[in-house]
């Protein structure tokens, strides 16, 4: 088993709340499941920014899967959110994937959804790797940009050309 995954689950059906679990318990997947059918219940567990990802009915009583994305998106956009629906046609499905949906699996295939979040959990951790590597590089040019400067000697990078791509101040002096 993987490390518990918290799932925030908009879904009214029990039942159907209780097989998307054992689906991804079926695919390795360890998680602690939040079922809430409301958008005051959604809402409030978004804000504290505890699902590592979000599984989403379409239609609900009161409140729709797009509604919920929307919200997601503005709330917490790196979370990755799969719709997982029985009357989800085509065009709405490639609406909701245009609209920032990570992906969607119809009810009646959730054989297809341990895949699913797994594929979309690997992406949003690839994805955060990747802004925190951005991140130390610019931190590691600021800091190199910081030091060349605080030299009083000419320095100047240039490329194989002798154009030059960089130079502190005393160079520029």
């Amino acid at each position: 088993m993987e490390a518990l995954i918290h799932v925030l689950h908009l879904e009214d059906s029990l039942m159907d709340a209780e097989l998307v679990q054992a689906k991804l318990e079926e695919n390795d997947l360890a998680c602690r499941m939040t079922r809430v059918e409301t958008r005051e219940a959604f809402e409030d567990i978004l804000r504290q920014k505890a699902a590592d990802i979000i599984l989403a009915d379409y239609h609900l009583p009161g409140y729709d899967g797009m509604s919920a994305l929307r919200l997601a998106q503005e709330v917490c956009p790196e979370t990755p959110f799969i719709f997982v629906s029985g009357a989800l046609g085509e065009a709405t499905a490639i609406d909701a994937l245009t609209q920032g949906a990570t992906d969607y699996v119809l009810k009646q295939g959730l054989n297809r959804l341990g895949p699913a979040v797994k594929r979309a959990l690997r992406e949003a951790r690839n994805r955060c790797e990747r802004k925190q590597a951005e991140r130390a590089l610019a931190e590691s040019e600021t800091k190199m940009r910081s030091i060349l400067n605080s030299v009083d000697e000419g320095f100047v990078v240039l490329d194989r050309e002798y154009r030059i791509l960089s130079a502190n101040k005393a160079f520029c002096n």
